[in-house]
């Protein structure tokens, strides 16, 4: 065995198996003899005095019982369970002593494995050259678990989907991650002359950028939109931002149909959740990913009347942001969700110079948000700085909600 081995990772415990052995030899001098006694300050005459050792019944120096204990320990460390190996107990019986000279046989077993609290059970044998035991017993100990992390791809090495991105908050996410050296595929449904100006705009900035057609309630159409982006950045996609919204004419519910309210569901989460499907096998593949749905600042508090159906289908976003960063949270996919306020985009043309005015007055900011404010939240959440973020809602909103 090297004085000295390059360890580089903890051991796995999954690798160790009930039954297997590992052996080592090592013939015991009078240096290892001196070298543990200045080490431990045990310099008891039986073992270091040739004269002394020689007025008793061995008639030679013993060696210490815990210098042939600590190769153990050495095999236990380096071995068998090898790097991040501790003791937490031991029985160990001197059946004979050791002599300076002595070559000793070392024989290390699993008799136990518990994945639960990761520890071993290592049964121990000992025999000097002539086979005979010297040591024996057994003992328990328990693998740490190593705190190093894998290394994630950086934003820049990352391939993103913005559903939705033709216009408003999506197109200004798809600026905004291209800026950040993401390559992007701009899905569209019906705004093809939209989504390829885009593009184009993103690719004149030195970004990466295609349109990608697909109506995210259809299932197929959004695979093969997925797989289309895949083809072209040659990775999987690990970005994903839900952002498509159905249009939506505020209503009482009083007014309001079924139909309102599954058209609003059909896009906001069976859209979002047929992007998830189709990006996750990717994402599962590299163990990383980060999916960041758009949501609405009026799922906080209390809603607003005529709201009914676009509040519903957001609130249902929500539980599938939560369920899903339950789920995939230990396969390193982050999922979170961002809630813009009321923001200047085309959603609210219809909305009066008036009630605008309103709104911002009763923000702590004192102003609407922009789409550019919502899509650097959206980067942050999907950057380095984002990764230790994931079931998070935030609120965009200029303090309107807190």
């Amino acid at each position: 065995m090297a004085a000295a081995e390059q360890i580089n990772a903890v051991a796995d415990l999954r690798s160790i198996q009930v039954g297997e052995e590992k052996r080592f030899s090592k013939k015991i001098t009078a240096e290892d003899v001196r070298t543990f006694a200045d080490l431990t300050g045990d310099h008891n005459p039986l073992h270091m005095d040739a004269e002394f050792a020689s007025s008793t019944s061995f008639q030679r120096r013993v060696v210490h019982g815990m210098l042939v204990a600590s190769y153990v320990s050495t095999m236990i460390g380096m071995h068998l369970p090898g790097p991040g190996a501790l003791w937490t107990q031991q029985n160990f019986q001197w059946a004979a002593p050791v002599f300076i000279g002595d070559q000793l046989d070392f024989l290390l077993r699993v008799t136990q494995r518990s994945d639960a609290t990761r520890t071993v059970k290592i049964e121990v044998k000992v025999m000097n050259q002539n086979g005979k035991t010297v040591m024996a017993g057994d003992g328990s100990v328990m693998l740490l678990e190593s705190k190093s992390r894998p290394r994630e791809a950086a934003l820049s090495e990352r391939v993103a989907l913005v559903s939705g991105a033709s216009r408003g908050i999506g197109a200004a996410t798809a600026r905004a991650l291209a800026k950040h050296g993401v390559a992007v595929a701009v899905n569209y449904r019906q705004s093809a002359v939209e989504a390829e100006e885009l593009c184009h705009l993103i690719v004149g900035d030195g970004g990466q950028a295609i349109a990608v057609q697909a109506n995210v309630a259809d299932a197929e159409a959004v695979e093969k939109a997925i797989q289309t982006a895949r083809g072209q950045y040659g990775k999987p996609v690990d970005v994903l931002v839900n952002n498509a919204g159905a249009a939506f004419t505020p209503r009482t519910l009083l007014d309001a149909s079924w139909q309102e309210i599954e058209d609003q569901l059909t896009v906001d989460v069976r859209g979002a959740f047929n992007c998830c499907k189709a990006v996750l096998p990717g994402m599962l593949e590299g163990n990383s990913g980060r999916i960041v749905n758009v949501g609405s600042s009026l799922t906080w508090g209390r809603p607003p009347v005529e709201w009914g159906p676009f509040v519903i289908a957001k609130s249902a976003l929500k539980a599938l942001t939560l369920s899903l960063a339950a789920e995939l949270g230990p396969r390193g996919v982050r999922v979170n969700m961002i809630s813009p306020g009321m923001t200047e985009t085309e959603f609210i043309s219809t909305t009066s110079e008036r009630l605008r005015k309103l709104e911002a007055m009763q923000t702590p900011l004192r102003q609407l948000g922009t789409a550019d404010e919502v899509a650097n939240t959206i980067v942050f959440l999907c950057s380095e700085a984002g990764a230790h973020l994931t079931g998070v809602d935030i609120p965009v909103c200029g303090g309107s909600r807190m």
